[in-house]
Order: C-alpha cells, then structure tokens, then sequence
C-alpha cells in the first residue's frame, strides 16, 4: 500500500506529528501496561494482541488499498470523547478508562481521515485490540470466585467416584492426605484470558465461515472451565495415590502448561467436528492476500483542516494533563496497628494475616482483630483495609467474593442505613452468612474521607471523583463479624455490634484520612 497523498502535500510529517502526539498522551499508560502484561500471568497474552492485530492489517493491505477514503467529520467528536475519557481516567486514577480511550481516539482518527467504509473494514484488529487491556479489577474479583468454587464443585463430585473421599468446604477440598485450595491461579481464569485470544487468532487463521469463528471464540469459555476441572481432579489423584508434595512446586505448575495443550486440542477438535459436520464447499486454509503492485492509496481528502483541529485538540488536552499533573496526595495518618485496643468495654486481640492472604489482598495496611470483653461474651471481629493509594488498580475486595470461598454460604443479602452517634448515616451491606451449624453477621462498607458507601461502584465512582478534586486515591473497608448463637436472630447479633460501631467510628479519621 502506497501513501501517496495524505494532505495533497507530503504527509509523513503530519503522520509523525500525530505519532507523536499520541506517544505524549499514552506513552505512561502504554508503558504501565506492558509492565501489567510482563508482571500478571493472568494477562501475559496482551503481548500478542497488538501483534496480531498488525498482522491482520498486513494481510489485508491489498482489500484496503482499493477502499476509496471518505473522510467524515464525525470522527472529530469520537476523538474528543476519547480524549475526555483519557482526562478522567488519568485525573481519576482509573486505568481501565485511560488504557480504552486509546482504542476510541483511534477510532476517531480512522473514520476522520479515512471514513466509516474504511473503519468497518479494520473493525476486527481495532476490536482484538481490546483483550490487551486487562478486566478492572472490580469485575475480575466477580469472575475469579465462581471459577474457584466451579472448579471445586467438580472435583468434590468427580473425586468420589474415583475412589478418592472427598469434604469441600467453599473452594476448598479436604482430601485425606491434606487438603486443597483452588485458589485464584487455579481458577482458570488466566487459561480463559489465553485461550479466548488463541481461539480468536485460530479461527481467523484456519476459517473463512464468520459463525464457526464466533463458535470457536464462544467454544473456548466452557473448554477452560472442562479442562481446569481436569487439572483440579488430576492434583487430586496425584495427592492421594502419589505423593502430596507433587500439589506444589514444579509439578504443580507443569499442570498448568500441560492443561494448556489440552485445552488447544479440545479446541482443534472442535473445529474438525464442525469441518465434519459442516462442510464447506472449496473450503480453503487461511491464505495471504497479496495487494496489486500499483495501487496506490488515492489520498485524505480535506485532511489539511481536520488535521488542524485534531492536531489543536490532542495537544490542548496534553497540555491540560501537563498543566493539572498534580502529585498524588498523601495525607499523614496513623497505622492501623496502633488502632486502639480498647473500644468501649471490649478488649482487642491481633490475629495474624498470612502470607498467602496478604499477596491476595496487595500493597496496604491491614488490621484483623478480636475483640471481647473481661466476661467473654459474643466477640466481635474487626477487619479494616486500607490502600494509600488505588492508582495502581489495588482497590478494597468485598467480603461477598471471599467469604463464599471459605465455605460460608449467604443466607441473606441486603443494605441497611447504619445511624451512630455523631455522624450522619450511611449506607452498609449486612450479610448474613452459614458454614454448617455455624451463622455470622457481617456488616461491611467501603470507607473513605470521613464517608461512607456500601456499593463497589459507588466507590469506584468516588475514588475518581476524589482523584480529580483532591488528588487523592486511598481508601479503604471496614468489616465487622459477630456470630449468630442459636435461637438467636440477625437484628439482635445487629443490635450487639451497633455500640461497638459507635465507638470505632470517631477513630477512623486517625487511621483513614478524611
């Protein structure tokens, strides 16, 4: 494909401009991003994603050199609403928002200068471009659970049957040997991230019929879920018939690479299934297309304006970033380890986060502890979680992701407007929640300069209000338990815990900045 015209003039120049421009505003957010993929196994697929998609508009160079270019003024909004979502992702401290703008301004660039013909043709590279950008957390923390419990339901119900005794509690499988935890690298989670991205790909490359590619695409989701289901049951066996250090360590991850390769022929053999019951009549494999030599790319037409006011619009919102690019603000506070151990009558015991739960939870400060009165009664657990700052995606996890992976299950679900002494009410999750004979009430809300909210997305929204108005990302929950005695009822666990609120609610401004 030949340029040959981009403003009637020479158009490299322009071309290096918006490069450039582009290079300015995303060039952190492209480099945080690639850090992401090296770093999170679960999203070290992104490396192929923008490759692929460079592919796709290699091969198909020839089909789009004999598009006509129709510029559209249209493009022109799409690129500043692009710009607005960058603005608010980068001053609201949203990485989902700032990476997904990118994927829009682009938009806006192609249907500016070349037309929605033209678009339309490079929808799918522009469209495979969004599985390079990492699931917001808030979203990943809803799907990473009802894998790990799926996986454990499998396995507690298949184990049996192979002669292996088996007692799952949540996402957690006692075998006789020891027992096992699905935790978030077996959920399948990371081969679904990679094997929605292959399928993909191999559909592409290997099938011309658009709906064999979207049933290989859809295909690839329950083939994950089958072929970790085989990882979890083949661990099993081998604690049980083997030797229980095989659950760890390299032979633990060999599973998953091999459970890969599985999951790729399951796919492969779907797709000859569908050859074999379909047949398609001169079906051919993927072949390159190869562009005539002298064709030649006709040029934008009134580029020379509309590069102009694009040009002045990414530069004044590069300069406005310049401008508002205040540092994150730190306010002083307290650890929560010198949170006060007397609240009322109650005295306070630490108990210890391990390891394991403190890499699940992130970079923040932490405080679970006990409290319990000289007599003993009904203890009363505290658990606070704070993040300095979310900037880096780490944000609070709800207990209602958790809590059902320990093996508690929810009974009842609501939200409650919690009044104290000295503070306006708000808005709290009450949990009511059973694991056997046993019940807890859980209270829990989602805390952050001297206000408080029960829901994720109220959070989020007010982490990215804050980020803008104060420069400030931190935040953080606060998770009250007490058990439920039999014969005893929710409201009255409720009523027990409320005193113990009204005292810890005036010491949170010490601890969690207002």
């Amino acid at each position: 494909m030949k340029l040959s015209r981009f403003t009637g003039g020479g158009p490299y120049w322009q071309l290096g401009i918006l490069a450039a421009l582009l290079l300015w505003l995303y060039g952190s957010t492209l480099a945080h991003l690639v850090l992401q993929w090296w770093q999170d196994p679960n999203f070290s697929h992104g490396f192929f994603v923008p490759l692929f998609s460079a592919f796709v508009l290699w091969q198909e160079r020839g089909e789009l050199a004999r598009l006509t270019p129709r510029p559209s003024w249209t493009g022109l909004p799409i690129v500043a609403f692009g710009l607005c979502v960058m603005i608010v992702g980068r001053m609201g401290a949203e990485l989902f928002l700032s990476r997904s703008s990118l994927l829009l301004v682009l938009a806006g660039l192609i249907v500016l200068f070349l037309g929605w013909r033209f678009f339309r043709a490079v929808f799918f590279p522009w469209a495979f471009l969004i599985l390079m950008i990492p699931i917001p957390a808030i979203l990943l923390n809803q799907i990473t659970l009802p894998l790990q419990v799926l996986a454990a339901k499998v396995a507690a119900a298949v184990l049996p049957i192979l002669g292996v005794p088996v007692l799952r509690e949540g996402n957690i499988i006692y075998l006789p040997a020891m027992p096992l935890e699905v935790a978030d690298a077996c959920s399948g989670i990371r081969s679904l991230m990679s094997l929605v991205t292959l399928a993909i790909i191999y559909g592409y490359l290997m099938e011309k019929r658009r709906w064999v590619r979207w049933l290989l695409a859809l295909a690839s989701v329950p083939i994950t879920v089958i072929a970790n289901d085989i990882r979890i049951v083949g661990t099993g066996l081998l604690v049980q018939y083997w030797d229980p250090a095989k659950a760890e360590g390299y032979y633990h991850a060999s599973w998953g690479l091999l459970i890969f390769v599985v999951s790729l022929t399951m796919l492969y053999g779907v797709h000859q299934l569908v050859r074999f019951l379909f047949r398609e009549k001169n079906a051919q494999a993927f072949t390159p297309s190869t562009p005539p030599s002298t064709i030649k790319f006709s040029g934008w037409k009134g580029a020379s304006t509309s590069f102009i006011l694009v040009t002045v619009l990414m530069a004044s919102a590069a300069a406005f970033l310049q401008a508002h690019s205040r540092s994150e603000v730190f306010p002083s506070r307290l650890a929560l380890q010198q949170f006060p151990m007397q609240l009322g009558d109650l005295t306070g015991t630490d108990i210890p986060i391990d390891q394991e739960t403190l890499d699940v939870l992130g970079h923040g400060d932490f405080l679970h502890r006990v409290y319990q009165n000289s007599e003993k009664s009904a203890p009363i657990d505290l658990f606070i979680a704070y993040y300095r700052s979310q900037r880096a995606g780490e944000t609070p996890h709800s207990p209602q992701h958790c809590l059902p992976g320990a093996g508690w299950t929810p009974v009842e679900n609501e939200r409650i407007l919690l009044a104290t002494s000295g503070h306006q009410p708000f808005p709290v999750n009450r949990y009511l929640i059973a694991k056997g004979d046993s019940r807890q009430l859980v209270l829990y809300w989602f805390w952050a300069h001297d206000r408080g909210v029960a829901s994720e997305w109220w959070a989020k929204y007010y982490l990215v209000k804050d980020s803008i108005q104060m420069s400030r990302s931190d935040g953080s929950l606060v998770r009250i338990m007490t058990p439920v005695y039999h014969g005893e009822s929710a409201d009255a666990a409720q009523r027990r815990i409320l005193p113990f609120v009204d005292n810890l609610l005036p010491q949170l401004d010490t601890f969690i900045p207002r």
